[in-house]
């Protein structure tokens, strides 16, 4: 995944950033900046990460306000996530984007660390971190630059990052609802619905979530979440479990009927779902 990612940057910038004259000629008179740059770029397309870090932090601190100097800050942020110095990136890419709130390469630099943090999603048994961080920086630039091309390759990993987020909150709350403790299974299960309502495992937490009150003899609310169920998952394997406990506890004798959009996921707002 990284080398994809790594040759993807390299066509895009490098190549048109490693000579003078390739260089926007509104600076061409700073012959040691622009040198010190293109030093800096050759030792990064060659892969000494380390050596064009070094030429980089020393146009910063020669020519702090020049914009090469910005541009090397963003290339000091790829240098430490090509050489696996996530943390150092990630740090360094937060500074660029901070000092340079208007520059073109902001989408960008929110992307790689964004992917700094996605490099280091961890199995769903661990502590999942990376992931949220990851999660909220693709969000964070997906709301910002909406149009950007960086905005949707971060959808892409958004859906991964739902799924795995959602898949965490299923586990733990499986093993809540497993020791008897049904309230707090509720409460990882609704994490799903409120925060990952687009991920592949809502219709598995929303029986979850039926199994759990059922289990606590919330008639109402569990024939509530199974319409839900069944509206927005007529087909599911999900749906017919859920019928099954439908049958099995009666929940649906005198009950209520709902309305559309009482029922319909997409238009049911998250402090909706806390009242269930």
């Amino acid at each position: 995944m990284k080398n994809i990612v790594l040759n993807l940057i390299l066509m895009t910038f490098l190549s048109s950033c490693s000579s003078n004259t390739e260089l926007d000629n509104s600076f061409s008179t700073n012959t040691s900046d622009v040198n010190l740059y293109n030093q800096a770029m050759i030792k990064l397309k060659k892969r000494e990460f380390e050596e064009a870090i070094e030429i980089f932090t020393e146009l910063e601190i020669q020519y702090p306000y020049s914009p090469w100097a910005a541009r090397g800050q963003l290339f000091t942020g790829f240098a430490h996530y090509t050489a696996n110095e996530y943390d150092e990136a990630i740090l360094t890419l937060s500074k660029f984007v901070e000092l340079n709130p208007n520059h073109s390469l902001i989408p960008y630099a929110i992307y790689l660390k964004a992917y700094s943090y996605f490099e280091r999603i961890p199995d769903i048994n661990l502590d999942q971190k990376f992931s949220t961080r990851a999660y909220e920086e693709f969000s964070e630039l997906i709301n910002r630059y909406p149009n950007s091309k960086y905005a949707k390759k971060s959808r892409k990993h958004i859906t991964k990052l739902n799924n795995h987020l959602a898949a965490k909150e299923i586990k733990i709350g499986k093993f809540y609802q497993s020791k008897g403790d049904y309230l707090a299974a509720i409460k990882r299960y609704k994490v799903i619905l409120k925060d990952y309502r687009k991920s592949k495992l809502v219709s598995e937490c929303i029986y979850r979530l039926i199994e759990s009150y059922t289990s606590l003899g919330l008639v109402k609310q569990s024939f509530y979440l199974y319409k839900i169920l069944e509206f927005n998952f007529p087909k599911s394997k999900w749906q017919k479990e859920g019928l099954l406990l439908v049958k099995k506890f009666n929940l649906n004798k005198n009950l209520r009927k709902y309305r559309k959009k009482q029922l319909d996921l997409d238009k049911l707002k998250p402090l909706d779902l806390e009242l269930i």
